[in-house]
């Protein structure tokens, strides 16, 4: 759920921040389909890799593509932003894949029972959907007192 709320928490306010950054409608809609066409490509090599070097080491590079992505926004460059928007649709793809498989094989790892599985994905999404509305609030904060950067 954490994990989640660094995605919520910034979504919100790309748009606005593109915006901000004087590009003109096309432009973020050229960012918009680079960031969902990165995720649509690599969407489906993603799981192979976690398959061949770890679920645990796929979430690791998550938490660095996101990151980088995210240090991009701060430059207002179309190269940078475009760049930024790739690195994070192939994170995006990681983010709803990896920490899922990976919660699944450490359950069948410590031999938990099966049953408790389904209630802990409905925990989790019930936990995703409060964390969603509350990171939308705090960014909302955030960007009312900074600004959207």
């Amino acid at each position: 759920l954490v994990i989640s709320a660094g995605d919520w928490l910034q979504g919100p306010h790309v748009y606005a921040l593109y915006q901000s950054y004087g590009m003109s409608k096309h432009q973020i809609e050229l960012l918009f389909i680079a960031g969902f066409g990165s995720s649509l490509l690599f969407g489906t090599v993603i799981g192979s890799f976690a398959d061949k070097f770890g679920r645990r080491n796929n979430c690791i590079i998550y938490g660095i593509l996101y990151g980088c992505s995210c240090i991009t926004k701060h430059f207002p460059s179309m190269e940078v932003l475009m760049v930024g928007r790739f690195l994070g649709g192939i994170a995006t793809s990681i983010l709803y894949s990896a920490f899922e498989s990976w919660m699944v094989y450490e359950h069948n790892k410590w031999g938990f029972p099966e049953n408790l599985l389904g209630t802990v994905f409905s925990h989790a999404a019930l936990g995703n959907s409060l964390v969603a509305i509350l990171s939308g609030v705090a960014a909302q904060f955030a960007a009312d007192a900074f600004g959207y950067v």
